[in-house]
């Protein structure tokens, strides 16, 4: 059987000057001419274009949409805190841990360096 073939998606997205992205919807690929004159990057998401924006209109009561964008928001700010009580005090760790080994480390080398240790 065949592997179905995969094409990397590419995508334009409009975000919050904080980086929340608030709607995102795929494009075909740039064709080179447009890369070039436009000067296009594409970052590890496959996001060719993105357009910021301050966000004013969700705070306006008749804008019918600004429940999808809150949600949006309120799921961004949950995983980032969620992210940080499950995945920070592991880090913490992880370094504290690294620090040690640098530490003896350090003593090894200073040991291995030292001239007492040089035989003729």
């Amino acid at each position: 059987m065949r592997r179905q073939r995969r094409r990397p998606m590419h995508y334009t997205a409009h975000s919050l000057h904080d980086g929340t992205v608030i709607a995102v919807f795929p494009v075909r690929k740039p064709t080179l001419r447009t890369i070039k004159q436009e000067k296009l990057r594409f970052d590890e998401d496959g996001v060719c274009r993105e357009w910021s924006r301050a966000g004013q209109e969700l705070s306006d009561v008749y804008n019918e949409s600004r429940t999808r964008f809150q949600d949006i928001i309120a799921t961004r700010l949950n995983t980032r805190r969620a992210i940080r009580e499950m995945v920070h005090p592991y880090l913490l760790k992880l370094q504290k841990d690294i620090d040690e080994v640098h530490k003896k480390l350090d003593r090894v080398l200073q040991l291995l360096e030292s001239p007492s240790n040089i035989t003729s």
